[in-house]
């Protein structure tokens, strides 16, 4: 039976089967030193930004009242993702951020930065899907 600490570290990885989990660990680019790549993990983020925004514009900035979710999307998804890289961090998946040496502060810039490109690709759907409603 898994141990708690089995469970919370599998938690980081949203519980995905190991062989999925290797193929997304493949990499696509590396530079010289492996500090800054791109791999599968790196669409995941961009696909997850994307729909976290498109249900964020769907369901919860439009259906609310309150100025902090319709003003601030950005930073909210941008909070959201930083909780989620400190979680990981966190159960042990990633290393800590540092400044030198082996660390995983590129790794969560540059996550961040596709769960961010993924989120703002949501705003142009919304956009999109108004023009059409607006044309038909």
């Amino acid at each position: 039976m898994p141990t708690l600490d089995d469970i919370l570290y599998r938690s980081g990885d949203v519980f995905l089967p190991e062989p999925v989990r290797n193929t997304l660990e493949k990499g696509v680019y590396f530079d010289n030193r492996e500090a800054l790549y791109i791999n599968g993990w790196t669409g995941v983020h961009f696909l997850s930004g994307f729909i976290s925004g498109w249900l964020y514009l769907r369901y919860l900035r439009n259906r609310t009242n309150r100025p902090t979710l319709k003003d601030n999307y950005y930073w909210n998804l941008f909070l959201l993702h930083t909780l989620w890289e400190l979680w990981q961090v966190f159960i042990g998946m990633a290393k800590p951020w540092k400044l030198e040496g082996a660390s995983n502060l590129i790794d969560s810039i540059l996550d961040t930065g596709a769960f961010m490109i993924g989120a703002y690709l949501a705003t142009k759907t919304e956009k999109i899907e108004k023009y059409l409603k607006h044309t038909s």
